[in-house]
């Protein structure tokens, strides 16, 4: 069980202290559009500093203890083990979850005439920002491989954050070393308990050496143990260094679908680049990043965007999308069902709708 659990009490205590005044300030939307015009073209790793030190975003995340693996879950165990959580969490499975996005945008309790019913609530959600790699000696950039996947009790399939097989790895150095990821398939419930599978490796540089493993393991959060509402620095450490993970833990939560539809687009096509942040909570999601998403960032015509992204958003709180160009991010107010549609101007002349649809992740 994951040394992440502890008691909501305990994390009641913690979050008067540090930064506590700067995490409870909503963002004023006149501080954010002089913030957003005066950084317009400053790379995204200084901006993630600048954006902390005039708006809190993203708060310092809490540093807990490293995450405690489960007994017999390394990848030659996990998948044929019998003890209680290898069954729990259906490790035999090794499929995707085929169970999308946006499942009760519309509410089915409220399509009969005249019936205003709705039992759906804002939900444990799980957020996972970002992963790095911590190796245990750099002998220069080193390509990884492996798998992150969450399993919920939706449905207990693998929804993949990283995903790359040995003849397709990530390069990774000192200056750059996130794990780029993927956006999640669906919202990740933490109704009940998660999992993470983590296998990580690193290719050997030369073909007489070996493969090593750097992170083998799995963990769980369950529900009725977990540190909530807290942006949390964990560590799962293996046997040649670590992967860190930026997470959060959500009580009352909400699914945000982003998909995004190109009205105009210049004629040789241009990069986009996309995060977005809330007011409240002030969390920072990287949605388009050369260096922590995977996630192909040229526009070269007209039409759909080929990716959605999903994000876990707190019930009440405003998410807004913001193209790091310097004009005024647009904004989306969390909600249990329904869609929102928005238009934004580039600077260059393109022209994007984007598209937020609302959904709990669990019934």
């Amino acid at each position: 069980m994951s040394e992440l659990a502890l008691s909501h009490e305990e994390d009641k205590e913690e979050e008067e202290g540090e930064d506590g005044d700067l995490e409870d300030t909503p963002l004023d939307p006149s501080d954010v559009l002089r913030f957003v015009q005066s950084v317009c073209n400053v790379e995204p790793a200084k901006r993630l500093n600048l954006m902390r030190d005039a708006l809190g975003v993203p708060p310092k995340p809490r540093d807990w203890p490293n995450i405690s693996v489960l007994p017999e879950s390394s990848r030659h165990r996990r998948h044929v083990g019998d003890l209680y959580w290898h069954q729990t969490y259906q490790m035999n499975q090794l499929s995707e979850t085929c169970l999308p996005p946006m499942r009760y945008t519309q509410c089915c309790d409220q399509s009969t005439v005249g019936q205003q019913r709705c039992f759906h609530k804002p939900c444990p959600m799980l957020q996972i920002f970002s992963t790095r790699v911590q190796l245990a000696d750099y002998p220069g950039p080193t390509e990884v491989y492996g798998c992150i996947a969450v399993r919920d009790s939706e449905d207990y399939r693998r929804i993949y954050l990283f995903n790359r097989s040995r003849d397709d790895p990530l390069t990774i150095n000192s200056a750059s070393d996130y794990l780029r990821l993927l956006s999640p398939k669906r919202g990740m419930s933490m109704q009940f308990d998660c999992l993470v599978e983590v296998d990580i490796r690193t290719k050997a540089l030369s073909g007489d050496a070996d493969d090593k493993i750097l992170v083998d393991g799995c963990f769980d959060l369950i529900e009725g143990r977990a540190t909530f509402d807290v942006l949390s620095r964990s560590v799962l450490e293996g046997e040649h260094g670590a992967i860190v993970f930026d997470l959060i833990m959500f009580r009352r939560s909400v699914e945000a679908t982003i998909h995004m539809n190109f009205l105009e687009v210049p004629g040789d096509g241009f990069d986009i680049k996309m995060c977005g942040f809330t007011a409240i909570w002030k969390n920072l999601y990287a949605f388009i990043d050369c260096e922590q998403c995977e996630c192909d960032s040229f526009v070269s015509s007209t039409g759909k965007f080929t990716q959605y992204f999903v994000a876990a958003v707190q019930m009440d709180d405003t998410l807004f999308i913001d193209f790091m160009e310097g004009n005024m991010p647009i904004s989306f107010e969390a909600a249990i069902h329904g869609t929102e549609e928005k238009v934004y101007y580039f600077r260059n002349g393109a022209v994007v709708s984007v598209k937020v649809s609302w959904s709990t992740a669990h019934y």
